[in-house]
């Protein structure tokens, strides 16, 4: 009794189709790869730039509560002041003057004042005021704590994209071994669908940087 054998053109189709389904397992498993190390990357990524915005936004609480501490401060006395030089009473202006910070005594000596001797213009006005330096350097930090917070939200974004693709990689690596199992009938859709998963997640992956760093 005589073996029986495949047709020649079906050996030929199974030969051809082995070899697409190699190729595919092949492209898989790199772009799988790729995936998973560009995933850890920007998690990494984002935690950096999770640290970087905590720092910032705890370096702006602190010069915004060193400012309002010091305006607390320059206020009470300044007003303190203003009572005591309204009152015609110099030894208390005097005493209360002595207890200002730098920047006020600069202020007090260098500012316009009217018949009375009070100051025609506002602290605030004055450019040499630190608590003005310290309110626009606390804003800076919130800014770029801000513009940080976003940059972190933006790369885990980007490392959620790269694992998405890397489990449709990993389908199609399973599925092209799979189809080495079945005949040609059930193997040649296994292998359209399995090179179309690829087919996306590959022009998926080669887009992600354009789409989703801008």
């Amino acid at each position: 009794m005589l073996p029986i054998t495949e047709p020649s053109h079906d050996v030929a189709a199974r030969d051809r189709g082995d070899t697409v389904l190699a190729l595919i397992a092949a492209v898989s498993m790199l772009a799988f790869a790729w995936a998973g190390f560009q995933s850890a990357e920007w998690i990494r990524e984002r935690f950096l730039l999770s640290d970087r915005a905590a720092v910032a936004s705890e370096q702006s609480l602190k010069l915004a509560a060193e400012a309002d501490r010091f305006e607390e401060r320059d206020t009470n006395l300044f007003v303190e002041w203003l009572i005591a030089i309204d009152a015609g009473n110099p030894q208390t202006a005097e005493i209360v003057f002595d207890l200002f910070r730098s920047p006020l005594k600069e202020f007090v000596r260098t500012v316009d004042v009217d018949e009375q001797g009070l100051p025609t213009e506002s602290i605030y006005e004055s450019v040499e005021y630190d608590v003005l330096d310290l309110r626009e350097q606390s804003a800076a930090l919130d800014r770029e704590s801000n513009e940080q917070s976003s940059a972190s939200r933006k790369a885990s974004d980007i490392a959620a994209r790269y694992g998405g693709l890397g489990i449709l990689f990993a389908a199609a690596l399973a599925s092209s071994g799979v189809a080495t199992r079945f005949g040609l009938r059930v193997r040649r859709p296994l292998i359209i669908v399995t090179a179309g998963l690829l087919t996306v997640g590959l022009v998926a992956m080669a887009i992600t940087p354009f789409t989703m760093l801008t």
